[in-house]
């Protein structure tokens, strides 16, 4: 392939105009309301380096390069809410900017004080009209700063370059008319060589908030301006090297480097140059390959190629970034490009990378940062590739855009799988055939132009694997178009693109993947026993929109089941919360509708689906995309003789270099521990190991787990050594005994009052005679309940709930606690037994609880409830019991799942423990709150203080929530996050309102429940699937008990102590 011919001509007609005229908009329509203009005076495309003149520096990509100046930092700014009412002619040097504001450079101006954010998922955030944009409503920043040119670049040719500015702009230096681009996301360049003069230099933006090209930019995250990353103006010879093209594939059986280098070198003098080309490649120190070559290079452009093989390279991978140090050198300059020899590649419908069979482990990543919109720094790269890495992600999908340079490099050098995803998107005009941006031909240049950006900027960089042509953007001639241009320009990898139209439309594919979203685990299966043509990747699944991501393992018990399936992304990483501050200076995260005034749009809360927050605090989900995630799995075959098969699945890496650590526990506590540090199990294999635990040794009675954990000897990458990077627990056979707590002989009862109350020892315990509810539970005189026990059907809403209309389909749940009737109180001098009748707000008959109480004479009262729905109702999401508690009794211990929060369907990475903290700890601050810090597998629950506790025993397993906020407290009044399936009048109710972490204020109490379950949080969507009915609450008959035991501080060891038959 060489630069000239179809490439070049093809970037022509994606420029469409070239203005050489002293002024933008000399025409009818301005540059960014007119279709065909998407650029003026650019420079062509081209891959993302930096050139020095000093070898050294380049070699360390020193920010100190006198022939590099960048222009972040303060300039001055001018907001304006239209076109109308922009300053005209403020890019004239002597139009007075002195009062105005200033604003730092990169950053969207809504985060500065100017304007609003808009948050919408598939409409457009604003009126549309194709190709029209808005001309009375586009708000309009002008930017104006100085800058001094050093008088050693006289003679040289200057170039600005814009990393991208949101959405469209002009620029003029010193008052000179330079150009105009749009394109939010990828790089703008501009020779500004003629325009220049040494000392002192006046720039000029003027930044649109919409342009034309904003239709192909209706992704699913907020809407925010500006100049968005970085500014710089750079030096360069007239003899340069104006763009190279790295391939760096296998050969041999994988072994060898196929290298080849094709360079597009310009020549800007008036005749010809004779120019020495020197190419260096090093293998960390080692010169694994030099030449020089002299070039006659003429006026213009000039192609030149270099290739070699190189034998037995260090490959590069997600698990194995091998990077090589590629040095370009032209007269004075040189150019260091970091390289990777890999291949990414489909074999007969499998996708393999260095030819080996990879699945791609992976999550949606937007540019975000909570203070700064998407402006994000190299900190915050690193830490989410950091957290990606030790969550055992190896792959991320860039969504829905090329993301900043130094990503690139970033994860080039610390090792992800990354799909670069063209910046567009179309969605608000949906699908179908005759009305998809993607089938229009007027809009095919933009569509290509979009293109060509991203792959010339990021084809160099070894972590990019996989092209995308866009996202939710229709099919048809334009996509077709883009397809078939880059499997011309790159054959070396797949491309990728999910919304496929109907083939008899569109006539081929444009996917060398099949390519979708949110299909259900058991889709994957169907699709893996009926095809081999192509790959099958789940481009998005697992929408983890607040309490969410359940059922994850589901999915991936199919995917290594099956060489077809290339595994998937997880929609997405981090919440897209902005930051902001009450008036008492307590901080909560916005969503859409939280800017502007009335009528804006918005999709509330549906831009918080990450499995971390938007400070990248980690949510639960992240530890079960961990354990689904990791690269190692672990087979009991024989637990009694220690003897476990390790499964190592990693592609590329064998286990020498990690540690086996094990441990036993007796009802949660230690008591034998060791490490296996010879682990010789080749990547791809397993192999059988024996541990030295001693079995026979174990105190009868107690429940035993193993637990095993692979840990990292050495630092690797970003991870720390000790990092633990695979987990498995075992339960060990053998009967476990009763708690001492649960022994005891009976208590009495008597009658008091209205009331019935069980003694024993110090405790004693109160029935309501109206209500049949344990209404007060006291040792030594002092009642440790603030409202009764009282059963309870109903949760929170998890996002999840709203999306498939829970709060309507299971209503009769929720209004079952306001309709409870005690039909029967009976008392045989050894038990009470309540019978209470549940209906909904329309007198239906829902179903009967009965509830047994026995006291022991230890002051342990045993309580077994029985549950009956009636047939025909919907299944229920919860079935359990709440009590509230004094607020003092908040020091938790428990044991069973944990330590974090866990539910029926995400449960796999929570082992089975003994685990401690306080009641505050068992919030999770959802950003819109929900159902939340739920445990289950519970074997027994604590609550005390420093005089008394309350410990709850299970007969068998329950599960259990604490709070210092009721239930209510977690509820809006109305569904807030909106999608098309709401229909659109959903926006119009005045009920839909905003909730927010710091609308959760601690009440002086405790909430404790105690259920025999709920319904999983599903996250197959969240926008109508519901939660799988194995995970459901669907039986017509529950039953479980647990007794509630007072107790001093200073006795619960004893309590939890076993006492074997």
């Amino acid at each position: 392939m060489k630069f000239t011919g179809f490439v070049l001509a093809a970037f022509a007609t994606i420029q469409l105009t070239a203005c050489a005229e002293s002024s933008p908009d000399a025409g009818d329509r301005p540059a960014w309301n007119d279709i065909d203009v998407i650029r003026e005076n650019t420079e062509q495309p081209r891959a993302h380096f930096v050139p020095y003149r000093d070898i050294n520096d380049a070699l360390a990509a020193s920010d100190a390069n006198p022939w590099r100046m960048s222009l972040n930092g303060a300039w001055k700014f001018n907001y304006a809410d239209s076109p109308a009412s922009r300053p005209v002619g403020f890019h004239q040097p002597d139009f007075d900017v002195s009062s105005w504001a200033d604003i730092p450079v990169p950053s969207n101006w809504e985060r500065e004080g100017h304007g609003y954010a808009i948050y919408v998922n598939v409409p457009y955030p604003f009126d549309i009209d194709e190709p029209n944009v808005p001309v009375d409503v586009n708000p309009v920043g002008s930017y104006r700063r100085q800058f001094v040119v050093p008088d050693a670049w006289d003679g040289e040719q200057i170039f600005l370059n814009f990393g991208a500015v949101s959405s469209a702009f002009y620029v003029w230096i010193n008052g000179e008319y330079v150009g105009y681009s749009e394109g939010s996301k990828t790089e703008s360049e501009f020779n500004v060589t003629g325009v220049i003069r040494p000392g002192d230099n006046d720039i000029a933006v003027e930044v649109y908030r919409w342009s034309t090209g904003s239709y192909l930019e209706d992704q699913d995250f907020w809407s925010l301006s500006g100049i968005q990353r970085d500014v710089s103006l750079y030096a360069r010879p007239a003899v340069r090297v104006r763009d190279f093209f790295v391939h760096a594939g296998l050969a041999n059986d994988y072994q060898d480097g196929d290298f080849r280098l094709e360079m597009a070198l310009v020549n800007d003098a008036d005749s010809a140059v004779e120019q020495a080309i020197g190419i260096e490649l090093r293998d960390a120190d080692e010169i694994v390959f030099e030449s020089t070559d002299r070039v006659t290079l003429p006026p213009g452009e000039t192609s030149h190629d270099v290739s070699t093989r190189l034998a037995d390279v260090a490959t590069w991978s997600a698990e194995t970034p091998n990077l090589y140090t590629l040095i370009l050198t032209t007269g004075d300059e040189t150019i260091v490009q970091r390289i990777g020899f890999r291949t990414s590649e489909i074999v007969n419908g499998r996708y393999l990378v260095n030819g080996k069979h990879v699945r791609l482990k992976g999550a949606n990543l937007h540019e975000h940062h909570d203070i700064r919109g998407h402006v994000v720094d190299e900190a915050t790269m690193l830490e989410d590739i950091r957290m990606m890495k030790a969550a055992n992600l190896n792959a991320v999908r860039n969504s829905h855009y090329p993301h900043q340079e130094r990503w690139y490099e970033l994860t080039s050098e610390h090792g992800l799988y990354v799909v670069d995803e063209a910046n567009i998107e179309s969605h608000g005009y949906g699908y179908d055939h005759d009305k998809t941006l993607g089938n229009k031909p007027h809009w095919m240049a933009h569509h290509l132009d979009r293109t060509e950006r991203m792959f010339e900027r990021s084809k160099n960089h070894p972590s990019v694997v996989i092209w995308s042509l866009g996202n939710e953007a229709g099919d048809g001639v334009n996509l077709g178009a883009t397809y078939r241009w880059l499997k011309a320009r790159d054959p070396s990898r797949p491309v990728q693109y999910e919304t496929e139209g109907n083939i008899e439309e569109v006539g081929e594919r444009h996917s060398d993947f099949h390519s979708s979203m949110y299909w259900r685990h058991w889709d994957l299966e169907e699709y893996a026993q009926t095809h081999n043509d192509r790959p099958f990747i789940l481009i998005e699944y697992a929408h983890s929109m607040g309490n969410s991501t359940g059922n994850l393992s589901d999915y991936w018990e199919v995917i290594n089941k099956h060489d077809i399936l290339t595994g998937g992304f997880i929609w997405d990483w981090v919440d897209q919360g902005l930051i902001e501050y009450d008036a008492d200076g307590e901080p909560y995260w916005t969503y859409g509708g939280d800017y502007g005034p009335d009528g804006v749009p918005s999709s509330g809360n549906f831009n918080f689906n990450g499995i971390v927050f938007p400070d990248r605090r980690i949510q639960p989900a992240w530890h079960e995309v961990k354990r689904v995630y990791q690269h190692v799995d672990f087979v009991a075959d024989n637990l009694n003789a220690g003897d476990i098969t390790v499964a190592n699945d990693y592609d590329f890496i064998d286990l020498s270099g990690f540690d086996l650590k094990w441990d036993v526990t007796s009802d949660g506590v230690v008591v034998q521990n060791g490490r296996l540090r010879d682990l010789d199990i080749e990547p791809e294999s397993e192999g059988q190991v024996r541990l030295q635990y001693d079995v026979d040794s174990l105190a009868a009675g107690a429940e035993h787990h193993l637990n095993l954990r692979l840990e990292g000897r050495e630092p690797r990458g970003l991870l720390p050594a000790g990092h633990v990077y695979a987990e498995a627990q075992f339960r060990l056979p053998g009967k476990a005994a009763p708690f001492t707590g649960t022994r005891s002989a009976a208590g009495r009862i008597t009658a008091d009052g209205d009331g019935l109350v069980l003694e024993g020892g110090d405790v004693t315990a109160t029935i309501d005679g109206g209500t049949g509810l344990l209404s007060s539970l006291k040792r030594g005189g002092r009642d440790l309940l603030l409202a009764p026990l009282t059963p309870e059907f109903w949760r929170a809403p998890t996002d999840n709930d709203f999306g498939n209309y829970m709060p309507d389909w299971a209503a009769a749940w929720a209004e079952a606690g306001r309709n409870r009737t005690l039909e029967r109180l009976e008392n045989d001098g050894a038990r009470i037994v309540a019978t209470l009748g549940f209906t909904d707000d329309g007198g239906r008959r829902l179903g009967t609880w009965t509830a047994e109480y026995r006291i022991g004479d230890n002051g342990a009262l045993h309580v077994r409830n029985r549950f009956t729905r009636e047939d025909g109702l919907p299944v229920l999401p919860r079935v359990g019991m709440n009590v509230e508690l004094l607020r003092e009794i908040d020091a938790v211990e428990w044991f069973g799942r944990g330590p974090f929060e866990n539910y029926r369907d995400r449960k796999f990475a929570a082992n089975v423990g003994r685990y401690a903290n306080t009641v505050a700890d068992h919030y999770v601050p959802y950003l819109r709150p929900q159902e939340n810090g739920y445990k289950t597998d519970v074997r027994w629950i604590s609550l005390s203080d420093e005089a008394d506790g309350l410990l709850v025993i299970a007969d068998d397993l329950v599960s259990f929530g604490a709070h210092h906020n009721r239930m209510a407290d977690f509820i809006p009044p109305v569904k807030i996050a909106i999608t098309s399936e709401d229909g659109p009048g959903a926006r119009d109710n005045e009920e839909r309102v905003n909730m927010h972490v710091n609308d959760v204020t601690p009440r002086d109490l405790v909430s404790l429940y105690i259920d025999y379950g709920q319904m999983g949080v599903g996250g197959d969507d969240s926008w109508g699937k519901r939660t799988l009915q194995k995970y459901s609450l669907n039986e017509l008959e529950y039953e479980y008990g647990f007794t509630m035991l007072p107790f001093r501080a200073g006795q619960l060891d004893q309590l939890v102590s076993r006492q074997p038959e």
